[in-house]
């Protein structure tokens, strides 16, 4: 075996540990964005609320009564806060999916790498068969030419 075919076959497990590694960082990418998603509903459900409450506010405001300002005032900024709370959140996951999308072009690149040094060995492979297979002819040849002299 040559020192090339012993450089296949050593990439080769290397190229299937990148490619696990790759697949993980992708599945882990999936469920960033599985929470970010979640994230975007939770902020919209809160920004209704939040609209409703101050709609609510509004109309208590103008009517003679108020008897309820007190209590619709408190509910509205309840619900700023936490719509400002949902807001930081859905950030947070988006600064996380951003780092995640760093992590998988790195997996990505290094497994490329690997593909492009394991492909660079197999036509090195290839060139020093046929410059194996060459020799053999040609010394072939020649014991032919002899034999017949």
């Amino acid at each position: 075996m040559t020192s090339i075919a012993r450089k296949i076959d050593k990439i080769e497990p290397l190229i299937k540990i990148r490619r696990l590694q790759l697949d993980q960082q992708l599945y882990i990418a999936q469920e960033i964005q599985i929470r970010k998603n979640a994230a975007k509903d939770e902020l919209m459900r809160c920004q209704h609320m939040y609209i409703k409450g101050i709609d609510r506010l509004n109309q208590e405001r103008q009517s003679p009564e108020r008897k309820m300002l007190d209590a619709l005032e408190r509910s509205v900024d309840h619900a700023k806060s936490l719509w400002h709370k949902r807001l930081l959140d859905l950030r947070a996951v988006e600064a996380e999916e951003r780092v995640q999308e760093q992590v998988v072009k790195l997996a990505y690149k290094n497994l490329k790498m690997l593909e492009k040094l394991d492909e660079r060995y197999t036509v090195d492979l290839n060139e020093h068969l046929k410059k194996i297979e060459q020799k053999q002819l040609d010394e072939f040849a020649i014991q032919s030419a002899r034999r017949k002299i």
